[in-house]
């Protein structure tokens, strides 16, 4: 089983790195990745991955937020060149985390009835600016993740590559059909770092909200958090939403308490053992992981057969309980027959005695002629 990823990334330095180690330490076999027109060393940080021949780097200089086309175009690059089973389309702050195992585990899992899965989510939230990574700061994230419009957080599609599968603006959905999604999409989750400090979501709100809005308003590219940060920005509110989603001491022990705020050091202790080489290339609970897996993603195909099964049997049944009518009213049918023959019967009887005794006086009546009384 060959896992790919995609990637559009623009300027993204500060995390870059990080995504492409944790996801290959996680079992992904190659990762492409479209540069658009990065310049404050994210390139450079590429193309050591493309030496060490595990990256494939796309140059993309062109204006506009165009990440369907992107994507699709690496889609195609996965299935023909690198003969992918599977391909995660990642952005740079989002890092899938699979429920055990690895996420080669995962994908290694699936039956070959599924050709999506679709994976929600987990936004984290800034904390103040401080010394280390942003993995080392970033521990405490939303318990239900919004958009910037207030709504549920839209999740992201990973899927089958093949002929004339396309993926939809954000990646968020496919646009072709006949993939059938898996119904655990619960074996994965996303953590998501969009807001590692102010300086960094300023600068990602600029260049994506004005890629959006280089590709005009008849775009497929749709972009409405992009652009609603991006009016924010203009009018001068984006510092105090940032300062609104900020962790200070005081309200992280309050969402602590109250439940709308949860710690979740999984990726930075991961990310530690990764980096002190304190990482196993496979995970112990693999194996069961695996276990795990075949029989969650095998349930509810094995349950669809059980009742592809009980409507064959119910279809039985309800043809062997019309045969049974129908033989009942055969035999209903057969004894009215029988009624009526018996019926016949009987009156040919009473019409043959009648004859017979009518046959006996006429000899009686005859006998007594030949004897001239």
């Amino acid at each position: 089983m060959k896992l790919g990823m995609t990637l559009v990334v623009r300027n993204e330095a500060d995390i870059i790195e990080a995504n492409i180690d944790y996801h290959l330490a996680q079992g992904v076999d190659f990762v492409l990745v479209t540069d658009h027109g990065s310049d404050d060393g994210t390139s450079e940080i590429l193309a050591r991955y493309e030496r060490d021949g595990v990256a494939e780097v796309i140059r993309d200089d062109r204006e506009g937020h165009r990440q369907s086309e992107r994507v699709n175009r690496m889609l195609r690059i996965a299935a023909e060149r690198y003969s992918a089973d599977w391909v995660i389309n990642n952005d740079a702050d989002e890092f899938w985390w699979p429920l055990a195992g690895s996420l080669h585990d995962v994908f290694a899992s699936m039956p070959e009835q599924f050709g999506q899965i679709e994976v929600q989510r987990r936004n984290f939230l800034p904390r103040p600016d401080g010394p280390g990574q942003f993995l080392d700061r970033l521990v405490y994230r939303e318990a239900q993740s919004l958009n910037p419009r207030g709504l549920p957080l839209e999740s992201k599609v990973a899927h089958r590559p093949g002929e004339g599968v396309k993926v939809g603006p954000g990646n968020h959905f496919l646009l072709t059909e006949g993939l059938r999604m898996t119904a655990a999409g619960e074996l994965i989750e996303i953590l998501h770092f969009p807001m590692r400090d102010f300086e960094q979501f300023e600068r990602k709100v600029l260049q994506t909200g004005l890629g959006y809005e280089q590709l005009g308003p008849d775009s497929p590219e749709v972009g409405y958090d992009q652009i609603l940060l991006l009016e924010m920005y203009r009018s001068g509110e984006l510092p105090a939403y940032y300062r609104e989603r900020m962790l200070e001491e005081e309200s992280m022990e309050r969402g602590l308490r109250d439940g709308s705020v949860v710690l979740d050091d999984r990726l930075a202790r991961f990310m530690s053992r990764l980096r002190e080489g304190a990482l196993p290339r496979t995970r112990p609970d693999s194996a069961h992981a695996r276990v795990l897996f075949q029989s969650t993603l095998q349930a509810p195909l094995e349950l669809e057969q059980c009742q592809r099964d009980l409507m064959q049997r119910e279809q039985e049944l309800m043809q062997r309980e019309e045969d049974l009518t129908s033989a009942k009213e055969e035999i209903r049918m057969l004894g009215e027959a029988r009624d009526a023959h018996q019926a016949r019967v009987a009156d040919l009887s009473e019409q043959l005695y009648i004859a017979q005794q009518a046959l006996y006086a006429l000899r009686g009546q005859a006998f007594y002629r030949a004897r001239g009384h």
